[in-house]
Protein backbone atom coordinates (compact mmCIF):
# COMPACT_ATOMS: atom_id res chain seq x y z
CA UNK A 1 0.00 0.00 0.00
CA UNK A 2 1.94 3.78 -1.30
CA UNK A 3 1.82 6.06 1.90
CA UNK A 4 -0.55 8.53 1.95
CA UNK A 5 -0.09 11.52 1.23
CA UNK A 6 -0.08 14.27 4.23
CA UNK A 7 1.74 17.22 3.29
CA UNK A 8 2.77 19.36 0.40
CA UNK A 9 5.45 22.06 0.82
CA UNK A 10 6.73 24.74 -1.41
CA UNK A 11 10.71 24.55 -1.11
CA UNK A 12 13.90 25.99 -2.05
CA UNK A 13 17.05 24.69 -3.18
CA UNK A 14 18.32 25.90 0.13
CA UNK A 15 15.58 23.90 1.85
CA UNK A 16 16.54 20.63 -0.50
CA UNK A 17 20.01 20.79 0.43
CA UNK A 18 18.93 21.07 4.34
CA UNK A 19 16.82 17.69 3.48
CA UNK A 20 19.92 16.06 2.06
CA UNK A 21 20.38 13.62 -0.73
CA UNK A 22 18.07 11.18 0.99
CA UNK A 23 14.86 13.14 0.30
CA UNK A 24 14.10 12.47 -3.18
CA UNK A 25 9.68 12.54 -2.98
CA UNK A 26 10.11 16.06 -4.81
CA UNK A 27 8.43 17.00 -7.82
CA UNK A 28 10.76 19.70 -9.27
CA UNK A 29 8.95 22.82 -10.78
CA UNK A 30 9.67 24.30 -13.89
CA UNK A 31 10.36 28.13 -15.02
CA UNK A 32 8.05 28.04 -17.66
CA UNK A 33 5.63 29.57 -15.98
CA UNK A 34 2.51 26.60 -15.90
CA UNK A 35 2.65 28.26 -12.07
CA UNK A 36 2.56 31.50 -12.23
CA UNK A 37 -0.86 32.07 -11.37
CA UNK A 38 -0.70 30.23 -8.12
CA UNK A 39 2.54 31.47 -7.39
CA UNK A 40 1.38 34.94 -7.27
CA UNK A 41 -1.77 34.14 -5.26
CA UNK A 42 0.53 32.05 -3.14
CA UNK A 43 2.56 35.57 -2.81
CA UNK A 44 -0.47 37.64 -1.92
CA UNK A 45 -1.16 35.49 1.72
CA UNK A 46 0.12 37.25 5.24
CA UNK A 47 2.93 35.50 6.46
CA UNK A 48 2.86 35.70 10.19
CA UNK A 49 6.11 34.34 11.65
CA UNK A 50 4.89 34.36 15.35
CA UNK A 51 1.60 31.90 14.13
CA UNK A 52 2.55 28.31 15.26
CA UNK A 53 1.67 25.44 13.22
CA UNK A 54 -0.17 22.51 15.05
CA UNK A 55 1.44 19.22 14.75
CA UNK A 56 -0.35 15.69 14.04
CA UNK A 57 0.73 14.87 17.64
CA UNK A 58 -0.46 17.92 18.91
CA UNK A 59 -4.49 17.23 18.01
CA UNK A 60 -4.38 13.40 19.87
Amino acid sequence: MPDKVVSIGLLTERDLERLGEGFRRHIPITSDDLFADLMAKLDRIPFDPSHKSRSHKAKR
